[in-house]
This record gives structure tokens, C-alpha cells and sequence, in this order.
């Protein structure tokens, strides 16, 4: 049996299993969903870093940052509660209030003379996997013991809204309890909650882990190899990146709110930043190298998308999928723009990445504004070397699709001379 026939079904059924289930859906899903914030919190350092700001402007933004940044554990539980409840199909209000009880009850409060307070450490990049833990399952324990009828029934005449309320109670004692029994004996452990226990055992090893550049590269290989065999690569590792990178990214802001210098080179922020402009560099070469007609049109409609980072319609129209021709730049064009970003930062030359900008801005305009000119600068030469390394494997492919549509026009002309 070929590799075709065999395997590829195989692969592709076990990727799109990983792909399609639930908890890695509301991972993805969930950290989609608190984008935004970050986002605004990137903004606000930018302008909170601009020389010629007064300083009450920069006070505001520095605090804007400061409750994107430093919170970010917070809006963590509310959004993967609510994906996991929707995914459920139970209530998304009442399932985030008892995924934040169940996350406030395991985080440590602290006595600081006299004032009780929790450690703003816990609700932003160190707190990030116990949030993420307590909202997926303590979501989930909720929809389960609403499926299983564990709640108290009220008469048909109860209106529906006083109905649910009292339906409410048990499943709502239940967690609460498991929580609080849960966080007495974590107490009596050395670490003395689950935050000093999550972190020593699982987040700090997935941080030393995500140092590594060969991490990255693996992961960057693996999407495009992915979306090799018509797989969307990208949703399918994003849940890994965000385990692996996410909370350096996060650290890195914290850092600088706090006027710390940020240590954490590979992050979630350097990834989505450096990438490398492929959809553009890809684009350019389909419009201005390329001589067949078809190739060109694919490239005019796909030129204007590529500065978003949208590739669909390279993928599918040139296609990418399945070409074993252009397999290698595809693959490893990702790989090669991380490594020159990664080497650019160990010399010194490109800061260490502390802001989370779209990927939807266009590139070097991205660049500029996540690392200065010198980002401006890693971008431009990023997409000249996918450019090389596209050339001799896309003029392969135009060489082909060039000869076949002059061997059609040649065929056309005979018919017609024809008269057929």
C-alpha cells in the first residue's frame, strides 16, 4: 500500500481528532478571546514609551498596560469558562462565576499589615495554567452535574428564571466545596497551595521547555508540514504555542510595566511577530516572476490578502497543498524567518519582544511597531530571504504551468485552424 492509500488517511484522521477535541478547542478558542485585551494593554505601553507624551497621558497608559498585563490570569478563567459552557451548552454567566469562586478559593490571600490581599503575581503570567486548569474543569464538573440532573426541582407553576436560580444551589455547593477541600489539603503540602505546585511542576518546566529554539522550530515546521497535507497547521499547534510560549509573552509585559528588563526571548508576541512575511513575499513573486497567466491571476487576487498574513487563497489556488514542488519553501521558510529573528535578538541588534501586535497589520509596518526600526528592518530582510528560497522551486512550478498552457493555446489553434 502506498503512503498515500495508507497512511496520509491515518495522519490526517489523528490530526483533525486532536484538532476537533473539546478541551483543545476551548484552549484555542479561549485564548483567541482575551486577544483583544492584550492587545490594547501592547497599544498603551506603546504610546506610554513615545518621548513626547506628557506624563498624565503616560500614567494612564502605564495603568492601561498594568490591568492587561497583570490580570491577565483573570480574563484567562472568564474566557476559557465561557468557550467550555457554550461548548456544553449550559449557562456561560453562572459557569464563569463558579470557575472565578473556584480560582479566588485556590489562589493564596496574603497578610500585608493590615490589609488581606492576593498577590497581583498570581492573577497575571504566573497564575496563567492554574486559571486555565480551574476554568476548563470546574466548567466542565458544572455541565456535568447539570446533564446528570444533581440540582433541585422546582414545580411547573415556578417561574423559569426563580427556577433556575434554585437549580443553581446544588451544583454551585458542590464546587464550591470541592474547591475549599481541595485548597486545605494542598495547604498541608510544602508548597502550600496549587499555584507553588502548578508552577514548580508544570509551568516552569513548559517555560524552560519553550526557551528552546528548537521548540519553536519544530512547531513552526510542524504547522506547515500540516497545512501541506490541506490541514489548517496553525489551529491545530496553537494550543501547543500558547502551553509553551504564552506566559513568557505575558512576563515580558509585566516586566516592563514594572521597569524591569524582559528576559524571555521566545514568547508567544516574538512568534506571532516574526514569522516571517511569507503570504507577501509569496504574493510579489506570483505577480512580477512568474509568466503563466494562471499564476499571475492567482497572485493579483492573492496579493491584496497577503498583506493581512492571509494565505487561502496561494494554498488552495496555486496550490500549495499537495505540491511536492514547492513542499521545502513552504515548510521551512516559517523555520528560517524565526532563526534570523531569534540570532538578530541574541546579538543585540532586535529588543526582546514585550509587545503583542496583530498579525493582521501589514508587515514592516508590524515590525516598526513591535520592535522599532529595527523590526522594520528584520522584516524587510526576512522577506528577501523567503523570496530566494521560493524562487527556484516556484519557477519549477511556472515552468510547468507554462508549458501546459501553451500546449492548450497550441491545441485551441489547431482546432480552430480546423474549423473544429
Amino acid at each position: 500500500m502506498s503512503f498515500n492509500e495508507q497512511v496520509l488517511p491515518k495522519l490526517i484522521q489523528g490530526v483533525a481528532k486532536f484538532s476537533e477535541n473539546r478541551y483543545v478547542r476551548v484552549i484555542c478558542y479561549g485564548m483567541m478571546a482575551i486577544m483583544p485585551i492584550s492587545l490594547v494593554g501592547s497599544f498603551a505601553m506603546i504610546f506610554a514609551g513615545l518621548p513626547f507624551v506628557p506624563a498624565p497621558v503616560r500614567t494612564v497608559c502605564t495603568l492601561g498596560t498594568q490591568i492587561a498585563s497583570n490580570l491577565i490570569t483573570v480574563y484567562t478563567v472568564i474566557a476559557l469558562a465561557a468557550v467550555m459552557a457554550r461548548e456544553c451548552k449550559q449557562d456561560i454567566i453562572i459557569s464563569v462565576i463558579m470557575a472565578m469562586a473556584c480560582f479566588f478559593i485556590l489562589t493564596p490571600i496574603r497578610a500585608f499589615e493590615k490589609i488581606q490581599a492576593i498577590e497581583v503575581s498570581y492573577l497575571g503570567s504566573k497564575g496563567m495554567f492554574v486559571g486555565i486548569i480551574v476554568a476548563v474543569f470546574s466548567a466542565r464538573f458544572y455541565a456535568f452535574l447539570m446533564d446528570k440532573r444533581i440540582f433541585i426541582r422546582m414545580p411547573q407553576a415556578v417561574p423559569r428564571g426563580v427556577a433556575k436560580t434554585f437549580e443553581d444551589i446544588v451544583p454551585a455547593f458542590i464546587l464550591l466545596i470541592a474547591a475549599l477541600v481541595l485548597n486545605a489539603l494542598l495547604g498541608l503540602t510544602p508548597f502550600g497551595n496549587i499555584h507553588d505546585i502548578v508552577y514548580t511542576f508544570l509551568q516552569r518546566p513548559l517555560q524552560n521547555l519553550g526557551s528552546s529554539i528548537w521548540s519553536a522550530v519544530l512547531l513552526m515546521l510542524l504547522a506547515e508540514l500540516l497545512w501541506f497535507f490541506g490541514i489548517h497547521g496553525s489551529l491545530v499547534t496553537s494550543s501547543i504555542l500558547t502551553a509553551l510560549f504564552a506566559t513568557q509573552a505575558y512576563a515580558n509585559m509585566e516586566a516592563v510595566v514594572a521597569g524591569e528588563t524582559p528576559e524571555f526571548i521566545l514568547n508567544m508576541f516574538f512568534m506571532d511577530s516574526f514569522k516571517g512575511p511569507r503570504a507577501l513575499a509569496l504574493a510579489l513573486l506570483l505577480v512580477v516572476r512568474c509568466r503563466s497567466e494562471r499564476l499571475k491571476t492567482v497572485g493579483r487576487v492573492a496579493i491584496f490578502p497577503s498583506l493581512f498574513g492571509i494565505t487561502e487563497p496561494m494554498k488552495f489556488g496555486i496550490p500549495m497543498v499537495f505540491n511536492p514542488w514547492l513542499l521545502i519553501p513552504m515548510a521551512f521558510s516559517a523555520v528560517v524567518s524565526i532563526l534570523i529573528a531569534y540570532f538578530a535578538t541574541l546579538i543585540g541588534f532586535l529588543p526582546v519582544i514585550s509587545l503583542n501586535v496583530s498579525r493582521m497589520i501589514p508587515p514592516v509596518i508590524q515590525g516598526f511597531m513591535v520592535a522599532g526600526w529595527r523590526g522594520a528592518v528584520i522584516q524587510i530582510i526576512q522577506l528577501a530571504v523567503i523570496i530566494l528560497m521560493y524562487i527556484p522551486f516556484l519557477g519549477q512550478v511556472d515552468r510547468i504551468e507554462k508549458a501546459g498552457e501553451t500546449a492548450e493555446a497550441a491545441a485551441l489553434a489547431v482546432k480552430a485552424a480546423a474549423g473544429i
